[in-house]
């Protein structure tokens, strides 16, 4: 993998992102970037991004079914989207995890499909990619989590992407072995429990993402984020380091994605 920034979570194989692709990964390029893992949550989405993408060692794929879809996504689904991890470019299981901050009346269903998918990562020896999001008063769903983390251990462990939890939570999930995902969020003027909780973090464990089109950091705040942004987040790791923080994201992307190229 050539030296630069590694964009570790992005949904450009989703809409509204896929209309501009060939662009996006253009630019992508002229900032830097050399690695992009495409997150896809459908049949569809896997379809399209290796119509686009297959054979290119730019990318990855992540496969799995995001907390927020798992009602709209049929059994044959699933099924087809499985077939999928022993794909070269596959190297992880995710998006996958508990959402609870819209709609809260499917908690049951929610965790039974997290541990369906952490037993197909341990199946495939994948590692995960973890989407938490708690009830709008700032309980249940990390705590779910954690607690199924211990009933039903991740053997390749994974990253919790796009963290913005606690700093206790964070070294609870870091002592399971866990990665932390940080995106545009750690930029932010108000984003100091993300920046606590990188303090916590050790060097050898952090990722960055965009979680395109999401998020977009400073200097972009505001607008549609995608994967050369990641720069911006990489330029905020690299000051408060005080170093180049490329050659160690790549690493650690590495280390724990181990099917990359």
């Amino acid at each position: 993998m050539e030296l630069g920034w590694i964009d570790s979570h992005a949904h450009i194989a989703s809409d509204p992102l896929f209309e501009s692709f060939d662009e996006i990964v253009v630019r992508a390029q002229e900032m830097g970037i050399t690695k992009i893992n495409i997150i896809c949550g459908t049949l569809a989405e896997i379809e399209r991004a290796l119509s686009k993408v297959e054979g290119n060692p730019l990318f990855d794929l992540s496969v799995g079914a995001h907390p927020m879809e798992l009602n709209s996504l049929q059994e044959s689904e699933l099924q087809a989207m499985e077939a999928y991890y022993t794909h070269p470019q596959v190297v992880c299981v995710g998006e996958i995890g508990i959402d609870y901050y819209w709609d809260d009346s499917y908690k049951a269903h929610q965790e039974a499909m997290l541990i369906r998918q952490i037993e197909l990562a341990n199946r495939y020896e994948l590692p995960v990619a973890i989407h938490v999001r708690n009830e709008k008063d700032g309980s249940d769903a990390i705590d779910d989590v954690i607690r199924i983390f211990k009933e039903h251990p991740v053997n390749h462990h994974g990253v919790i992407h796009c963290y913005t939890d606690s700093v206790e939570n964070a070294k609870t999930l870091l002592d399971m072995g866990f990665y932390l995902g940080f995106g545009g969020v750690v930029t932010f003027k108000n984003g100091q429990n993300v920046r606590d909780a990188l303090d916590v973090t050790p060097i050898n464990r952090i990722l960055t993402e965009t979680d395109s089109p999401y998020l977009a950091p400073v200097p972009m705040r505001g607008k549609q984020n995608e994967p050369g942004f990641v720069s911006y987040v990489g330029k905020h790791m690299n000051n408060h380091f005080g170093k180049d923080m490329r050659e160690q994201l790549q690493e650690n992307y590495k280390r724990l994605y181990t099917k990359t190229k």
